[in-house]
């Protein structure tokens, strides 16, 4: 299997392990308000970093080495997003989430950077889905909402993100994400469709 290929299945892996919350199923419902929040993710949004090799773009949309948009001192950059994780992770005095736990963390932790943005190679633009750009999460409990989220509001600087809650482990996602998330700074693609949605 390509490096590419691979890099994408454990990308895809970890989102699912991230969004893969054991809950009861039989009482599991997406209707609006039937169920309380039951936790919250944080994924901040970044430019990939920029291919070794020239051109501008590759024909999936990564970007090059000349591209002013990408790394270098561009506030949209890993390098921003990859301090901001850090003062996060500092501030609240919080680790790596357990991924053994496989979705079941109940503490404020760290999940694995996603930045498969541009392969060593080709540059291809490669990310994790349900986003369009390389990212960062946090997990938040419900009781760690009113702390975490305003401090990252505060201290994202030309960054942007969003906080969605979690319902129903991954049976609520595409909501999650679309119709019951917020976003700091600008809002980005999304790859989800709600149900009945054409």
């Amino acid at each position: 299997m390509p490096a590419t290929q691979v890099g994408l299945l454990l990308a895809f892996l970890v989102l699912v392990d991230a969004h893969s919350e054991d809950v009861e199923w039989a009482d599991c419902t997406c209707e609006p308000g039937a169920r309380a929040f039951e936790s919250f993710h944080i994924h901040v949004l970044f430019y990939p970093d920029p291919a070794p090799r020239g051109g501008n773009r590759t024909h999936h949309g990564g970007r090059r080495p000349h591209d002013p948009a990408a790394g270098g001192n561009n506030t949209h950059s890993s390098q921003f997003a990859k301090s901001l994780r850090k003062a996060f992770i500092e501030y609240f005095k919080i680790t790596d989430c357990d991924m053994s736990l496989r979705g079941n963390y109940t503490t404020l932790c760290a999940f694995p950077v996603d930045d498969t943005g541009g392969s060593p190679t080709t540059g291809d633009f490669i990310v994790g889905a349900p986003f369009v750009a390389p990212s960062f999460a946090f997990f938040l409990p419900v009781d760690r909402y009113a702390d975490a989220f305003p401090w990252m509001m505060a201290n994202r600087g030309d960054l942007d993100f969003i906080m969605h809650p979690n319902t129903c482990g991954f049976e609520c996602s595409a909501q999650d994400h679309v119709l019951w998330s917020v976003w700091g700074g600008n809002k980005w693609p999304v790859r989800f469709q709600l149900p009945g949605k054409v």
